[in-house]
């Protein structure tokens, strides 16, 4: 571990440079007794070098491959990072002499600093502590070497002496730096905490390892580069999970981890009986912001505002972003009043606050709608607490904005002064009566196809006489083989055996249970038996493995005798590949590569099996089958047969140690994979909440607001305005569409029921675009495709609000249909010719006109000529050719040329 690539004075002191603040006095002091020791120590090794020291060309390749790895770095939080190249630097303390032990801590540091020229006193202090960690390792590990015998166990106890030196040394001499120079606490650094200690033991351990190949036989440190890819990755899992925790504009918390502290505290509240609050904030008019003073301007606001929150809020407070402009606030062992008077100040403190922005001369303002909610007194749950301060957000921003209201079970009333209507609304429009209620929609039921991680035999209730015949045929044929391969295999050695299948027993017990089956690193045991004791392992890793499994699931029996013989010619398979016969160190070599066909053996016999039986009970195709469900565990397979390989070379080695050293970097995979899997169910299971959350919001939204269950001409119309107004250039859009649809109905004989339905679709045909980001509806230059599937999602979006709302049912169609294009090509749907919704047709036809008429962010108003030769060149293609004739009769060339600006639809009134 190191002081990081950050370097100190960027984390306390700020940025280097002449007349930059320098090191701490105390740091300083600490630094320069570490360095003096350091010096100390390095007297006499340094002394006693000669060129013909024994080990130079051992130097020259640890050190090259150590300076190497201390390049590629893992950061992690709290300000400390990994490399990997302590695996590297344990060889050195075992193989070299003190002397060029120092010099590999030296020059192992000189390519970090070319790259990061971090300040001269923390590659300094790196190198000190470094060489006196190795010196201190270099001294055990012959310590005890000496003490005992020279033998394979006095070897590995001297190498677990030299890994706890190594370790120890470097986080002992870490610690008071980080408390000196950064203000952090040995509990705040987690230099000892369990996941640090055992991560840089682990990776000391496998550096015994490497030692150790290297006494056998120099070419195989080759191979012991291979796990630290995965030991690579497996590192930065800490970083991930605390990136997944942090919203990167406001450096506030994220949605994702403000539901798990708010179920954790609620929890807790629940169990003492302790008071907690939670406030929701919602940044008034972002929208306007953005569209005047750009994107970059509001994300400064948001920024803002989340200091402002800081600077307000007690350090057990959990300030979060909940999305888009909106924040949550949990504050626990807070009663309602006193979360009432936080949220009041922070209010006040954002109202009074400029914020300054690169694209205005002048600081803006910006004010903040919060709602306030108390456990237990307006809910007893998460889903509960959050719909009531959202709620109250509602509520204060219907009553005018820049307030702070509790949450009550009030109906929501309107503000005592209205403000104007908008401009497309008339002031004396013609009432239309209410609707019938909404019809409560029920959720879908949620259709899950997951993916099968588990190796397990097919899922059947009753076998069919194909299925049975396949899984008997299986079953007797592994298991016959399976005991010929003890009968007649030439290993004796009982006790590696035994060793190996208590290591597959322990990775199955270890599995991970998911959906579906489990995921387990048993298989790289059983390949590793295949190649250490070849056929008569066979049979008796897949009873190991097949009968931890059924203790924890309790499989039927034919489950069990299929699984038993599958995993027996799948070992045995493997077994195959390694009996081939080589000798020497280039035989290692040779053995240690082909256990990537033994992994793709294994794989294929395995996987072939499974694929299958799930064939045939499913009547599927058997590569179908393969392909979606197993092909992507090939690549896993591959790693395993090789991991087995190198412990087959471990185990010649050093006998069973190097079961016992392979152990931990497995163990450390588990984890690896223990934490993506936790963080993958999480995410979806508080999507499925959010889900829940946003369906049971909207129930009650629709029986808490009269005003919507009682809506009228008015309400639609400004909510169509709305949609116009987020663009200057299509201001009135959806008013003209209308007024085109409705002449183009009547140029057609629809009934007066039929004209208005279609006069309501066609305001609303544009409302889906609410669920559209500006910075992809304003866009002046040409979408992505990314950007275009999300744009093509507003019909449907709009059906689904209608719909939702329950506001004209009916109308539904019209508003999700009228992009289908008249050969079929359109969406959502691709519907074709008359399967189009006939007011679907007229709309897309009026909306194609007026937005060909009018300027566009992204273009110019096209000529009317122009526009409505598109139309009769698209006829019968893009647009339904009744509806192009029918506007052509309605709406004659020399009636729309009179003021190209704004073209006169007069006629279409």
């Amino acid at each position: 571990m190191s002081t990081f690539q950050t370097p100190l004075e960027h984390q306390v002191l700020g940025p280097t440079g002449p007349g930059a603040p320098k090191l701490a006095l105390k740091a300083a002091v600490y630094f320069s007794v570490v360095a003096a020791a350091a010096a100390f120590a390095c007297l006499a090794p340094l002394s006693q070098l000669k060129t013909s020291t024994p080990g130079w060309t051992t130097f020259a390749i640890l050190a090259a491959i150590a300076a190497t790895a201390q390049l590629f770095v893992v950061s992690a939080p709290r300000h400390y990072a990994y490399h990997t190249t302590i695996v590297f630097l344990i060889p050195a303390v075992m193989l070299l002499p003190p002397g060029l032990v120092v010099l590999v801590a030296v020059i192992h540091h000189i390519p970090e600093w070319l790259k990061t020229r971090v300040a001269w006193y923390i590659q300094s202090f790196n190198i000190c502590n470094w060489t006196l960690a190795m010196l201190a390792a270099w001294a055990a590990f012959h310590g005890v070497t000496d003490l005992f015998s020279h033998s394979r166990v006095s070897y590995a106890l001297a190498g677990v002496a030299a890994a706890g030196s190594i370790v120890g040394v470097n986080h002992v001499l870490m610690a008071p730096m980080l408390r000196l120079a950064r203000g952090l606490s040995m509990r705040d650094s987690g230099l000892f905490s369990f996941q640090s200690l055992s991560t840089d033991l682990v990776l000391a351990m496998l550096g015994v390892a490497t030692a150790a190949f290297w006494r056998a036989n120099p070419w195989l440190i080759l191979f012991a580069v291979a796990p630290l890819f995965l030991i690579h990755r497996s590192l930065s899992v800490p970083q991930l999970q605390e990136e997944a925790r942090v919203d990167p504009k406001t450096g506030l918390f994220n949605a994702r981890h403000f539901a798990l502290a708010l179920n954790e505290e609620l929890t807790r509240a629940a169990r003492f009986e302790r008071p907690l609050s939670l406030v929701m904030a919602d940044l008034d008019l972002l929208r306007d912001i953005n569209n005047t003073y750009g994107h970059l301007a509001g994300d400064a606001v948001l920024q803002g505002i989340a200091e402002i929150f800081r600077s307000h809020l007690r350090h057990y407070d959990v300030p979060a972003r909940f999305g888009g402009e909106e924040f949550a606030i949990l504050l626990p062992e807070t009663p309602p009043e006193q979360a009432f008077e936080i949220a009041e100040r922070i209010r006040r403190t954002v109202a009074s606050s400029a914020f300054d922005v690169e694209t205005s001369s002048e600081p803006i303002r910006a004010t903040v709608s919060i709602g306030v909610a108390a456990y237990p007194r307006d809910g007893a749950d998460t889903n509960e607490l959050i719909h009531q301060a959202d709620l109250a957000v509602y509520r204060a921003k219907l009553q005018g904005r820049n307030r702070v209201l509790d949450a009550s079970s009030d109906p929501l009333e309107l503000p005592e002064q209205r403000q104007a209507l908008l401009v497309a609304v008339p002031e004396n429009g013609d009432h239309i009566s209410p609707l019938p209620p909404a019809v409560e929609a029920l959720p879908e039921r949620e259709r899950r196809h997951p993916r099968p991680h588990a190796l397990h035999g097919p899922r059947f209730l009753s076998l069919s006489r194909s299925l049975a015949a396949f899984v008997g045929l299986v079953s007797v044929v592994g298991i016959s083989a399976g005991i010929l391969g003890v009968v007649f295999g030439h290993s004796h050695d009982w006790i590696g055996l035994a060793a190996i299948i208590t290591l597959v027993g322990a990775g199955q017990a270890l599995a991970l249970e998911v959906d579906d089956g489990s995921i387990s690193v048993s298989a790289v045991g059983a390949i590793a038996g295949a190649a250490l004791f070849g056929p008569r392992a066979a049979l008796a890793l897949a009873i190991t493995t097949t009968a931890v499994e059924w203790s924890s699931r309790r499989d039927p029996f034919h489950y069990v005798v299929f699984n038993i013989g599958t995993l027996t010619l799948a070992s045995l398979a493997a077994a195959g590949v390694f009996t081939a016969g080589f000798t020497g160190d280039l035989g290692r070599v040779v053995y240690v590569a082909s256990g990537f066909a033994a992994g793709a053996t294994y794989y294929a016999v395995n996987m072939g099996l499974l694929s299958m039986a799930v064939a045939i009970e499913g009547h599927q195709r058997w590569f179908a089958v393969f392909r979606e469900r197993f092909a992507w565990l090939a690549t896993h397979y591959l790693v395993y047969g090789f991991i087995a390989g190198v412990i087959w070379v471990g185990h010649d080695t050093a006998g069973l140690w190097a079961l016992a050293v392979f152990a931990l970097p497995l163990l450390l995979m588990r984890k690896t994979q223990e934490a993506y899997l936790r963080h993958t169910q999480r995410s979806a299971q508080k999507l499925r909440q959010a889900a829940e959350t946003i369906q049971t919001q909207n129930v009650s939204l629709e029986h808490a607001n009269k005003l919507l269950r009682e809506r009228s001409t008015a309400a639609m119309e400004s909510l169509s305005a709305t949609v116009d107004a987020r663009d200057k250039y299509t201001a009135g859009h959806s008013r003209r569409v209308q007024q085109l649809a409705l002449a183009i109905g009547r140029e057609l004989g629809l009934s007066q029921a039929e004209l208005d339905l279609l006069g309501h679709a066609a305001l609303f045909h544009d409302i889906g675009k609410l669920a559209i980001p500006d910075a992809i509806l304003l866009k002046p230059a040409s979408l992505s495709m990314e950007e275009w599937d999300l744009m093509q999602r507003h019909a449907d979006e709009g059906a689904r609000i209608i719909d939702r709302l329950g506001f004209l049912n009916d109308a539904v169609p019209a508003i999700r249909h009228h992009h289908e294009r008249f050969d079929g090509t359109g969406y959502p749907e691709g519907l074709a010719g008359e399967e189009i919704p006939l007011g679907a047709r007229i709309i897309h036809v009026a909306d194609a006109l007026d937005s060909m008429l009018t300027t566009r962010i992204y273009r110019a108003a096209r000529p009317a000529s122009e526009a409505l030769e598109e139309l009769r060149r698209a006829s019968a293609t893009q647009f339904c050719p009744r509806c192009v004739a029918a506007l052509e009769r309605i709406l004659p060339l020399e009636g729309i040329d009179d003021d190209p600006a704004r073209p006169r639809i007069a006629a279409a009134s």
